[in-house]
């Protein structure tokens, strides 16, 4: 009885992790952010460059994948 309980708590915790990533998909990047997203999206310099912490397009990036209001 007890790994029903822990399979269905299991599977709870999956298909709400699942569902927030399904809806945060769908959620469109604020025209206030758009560029910088956009600038940040073709970046080049964080990859020939070895991730350089002089470029802010990387931090930009992954807090907008995150954020994304």
């Amino acid at each position: 009885m007890q790994i029903l309980i822990i399979m269905g708590v299991v599977s709870v915790f999956i298909i709400l992790y699942v569902g927030t990533m399904y809806l945060n998909d769908r959620v469109k990047v604020p025209e206030s952010c758009k560029e910088a997203y956009l600038e940040a999206q073709t970046c080049e310099s964080c990859s020939t460059s070895g991730g350089s912490k002089s470029c802010n397009f990387n931090d930009t990036l992954e807090f907008l994948k995150e954020v994304k209001l």
